[in-house]
Formats: structure tokens, C-alpha cells, sequence
């Protein structure tokens, strides 16, 4: 779970924990079988953090009062963005973006692609 603490040293919420272990289990465990390590960049924000970064005002990586959802941006030893991409949208995600060096996911209800 530590490796999905806000950067600023805010400790990930009780409340997450349940939710970034189904994360885990149903997204960076078949990443990390097929691509080798998983290494989070960036799992929770604190509301400080998210703003220092310029992330957006609902991003999945904040904890929101009565929502459900987290997120993780995630490199992997082998393969690129665009494969990790593709193994994940099969295992249908909530929220999956692709940038230059990582990937995006999150498990929001409802489908967000980028």
C-alpha cells in the first residue's frame, strides 16, 4: 500500500485500501505476469499534491467523500505504454488513459478512454 501514498507524504486513506487492493488484483497482477514489475508513479493525491501537479479536480487519484474508484499511473519493466494499453482494456477497466512512458488506470464506474 505504500506505494500508492500521496508524494507529499499524505497517507493513502483506510478507506482506499480495499479498493487499490482490487486494483492490484485485477489490473497490475496480469500486467505484472505478462510485462514483469509494475512500478506505481503516481496512485493517490492528496488535494495538494493533485493541485501541485495540475491533475484534475475529480481525478480518481483524489479521495472523494461517497465516491467510489482509485486510480494508479503505472510503467512496466517490459513492453510500451501501447501494449500495457491493450492488455488491460481487456480486462475492462473503469478509466484507462495512454501517455508517452506510462499507462493509466482506474476503477471508476462507467468507461473513460484516452
Amino acid at each position: 500500500m505504500r506505494e500508492f501514498e500521496s508524494h507529499d507524504g499524505a497517507g493513502l486513506p483506510w478507506r482506499m485500501r480495499r479498493q487499490y487492493r482490487g486494483l492490484c488484483r485485477d489490473f497490475l497482477e496480469p500486467l505484472r505476469s505478462t510485462y514483469g514489475p509494475v512500478v506505481v508513479i503516481s496512485g493517490f493525491r492528496s488535494d495538494r499534491h493533485n493541485e501541485s501537479v495540475g491533475g484534475a479536480a475529480q481525478s480518481f487519484h483524489r479521495s472523494i467523500p461517497f465516491r467510489r474508484g482509485v486510480a494508479a499511473d503505472v510503467v512496466c519493466r517490459d513492453g510500451t505504454p501501447h501494449d500495457w494499453r491493450r492488455l488491460l482494456e481487456r480486462l475492462g477497466p473503469g478509466g484507462l488513459g495512454v501517455y508517452e512512458g506510462h499507462v493509466h488506470v482506474d476503477t471508476r464506474r462507467g468507461t473513460a478512454r484516452w
